[in-house]
């Protein structure tokens, strides 16, 4: 079947995402989705960039999260139904308004869960939720750092760390603290409080895990935050990116400087950089327990994605431009056709 896609066509700015037409057909396994949403995310920028290790070539289809109906089923399909409506998270391809996945990565949605809702909070949530429960297995009563508490990933994080009776800290600007407290957490302004030492003054020893997305030599500030046992979990390196083109040595000083390095200090703490994809590779049973547990969570409206609008297909450049210029507040979602 002919499907609209968008295409990344070389390494650059939103200019290289392209409108294209390509064939999919659902193959042995597979099932052929079409699509009714799906989010826009500061890694398709990172990954279109080409900051992401290990991330996809040009020409690709760029999109991590697919929330659409079933329109058809490959040989061997029973797990799923024509006209069912699922979401499924995978490595490529959701800016289309067709796609084929694997259909053991699709995970029907439950009763009552906007499609459009669903895509604006899936992938952040699962995140969130494999970081806090199985990367970092943060226990009920203890204190963590997020940074980036009124983004998409740290919204969620303490969404679901306050739902776990954890006490959050979460550095935000002025203009978004009204949001994280709003959550209950303590919001901590980046550009007017220092960071390490609002939490010394909280906490007295620290926290249990701190969640970095930032990068560079900011993975040292949260590790200088944790308590002795903590764990730093990074789980991106926005400094890697400046004014929309690569800056590799802030990715390498935050690899090595603030990954690897503290693992020589024997003081009780340790890091990890968390990756979906290896963890789905240790833990086989993961992907599908967790996302329909985050998509029930949203279901019953105890996860609440902050959604910032609806964005034509077509216009896929126009929110990479949003996402870069940090104008957005809350989820750009893809839809087939037009949006507002």
């Amino acid at each position: 079947m002919k499907s609209e896609c968008i295409v990344v066509t070389g390494r650059g700015g939103p200019e290289v995402l392209q409108r294209a037409e390509r064939d999919h057909t659902a193959g042995p396994g597979e099932i052929l989705i079409q699509v009714m949403a799906a989010g826009v995310s500061y890694g398709d920028v990172l990954a279109r960039a080409g900051v992401i290790p290990g991330g996809p070539k040009p020409p690709y289809v760029p999109g991590f999260d697919v929330t659409g109906t079933v329109v058809a089923c490959g040989p061997g399909v029973t797990s799923v139904r024509v006209g069912q409506p699922v979401t499924a998270l995978v490595r490529e391809g959701a800016y289309c308004d067709l796609v084929a996945v694997p259909a053991e990565r699709a995970v029907p949605l439950p009763a009552g869960l906007d499609p459009i809702v669903c895509a604006a909070g899936i992938l952040n949530s699962f995140i969130a939720w494999q970081m806090l429960h199985r990367v970092a297995k943060v226990q009920r009563g203890s204190t963590i750092l997020v940074h980036g508490a009124a983004g998409g990933v740290g919204l969620a994080l303490v969404q679901l760390a306050r739902l776990h009776g954890v006490e959050v800290l979460g550095t935000c600007s002025a203009a978004k603290a009204e949001i994280v407290a709003r959550e209950g957490a303590r919001p901590i302004d980046y550009e007017t409080e220092d960071v390490l030492q609002v939490v010394r003054d909280v906490t007295q020893e620290g926290v249990a895990a701190a969640f970095d997305h930032i990068g560079g030599t900011h993975f040292l500030i949260s590790y200088a935050c944790l308590r002795s046992p903590g764990i730093l979990v990074a789980y991106g390196q926005d400094r890697a990116l400046r004014n929309g083109k690569k800056f590799m040595p802030a990715g390498v000083v935050g690899f090595l400087g603030g990954i690897i390095a503290p693992k020589l200090v024997p003081d009780g703490k340790s890091t990890t950089f968390y990756n979906a994809w290896s963890l789905e590779t240790s833990e086989p049973l993961a992907y599908r327990a967790d996302l329909a547990r985050v998509m029930d969570l949203m279901a019953r409206g105890r996860l609440r994605p902050i959604l910032a609008g609806t964005v034509a297909l077509e216009s896929a450049a126009d929110a990479h431009r949003a996402l870069e210029g940090r104008t957005v507040r809350g989820k750009l979602v893809l839809v087939p056709g037009k949006a507002a």
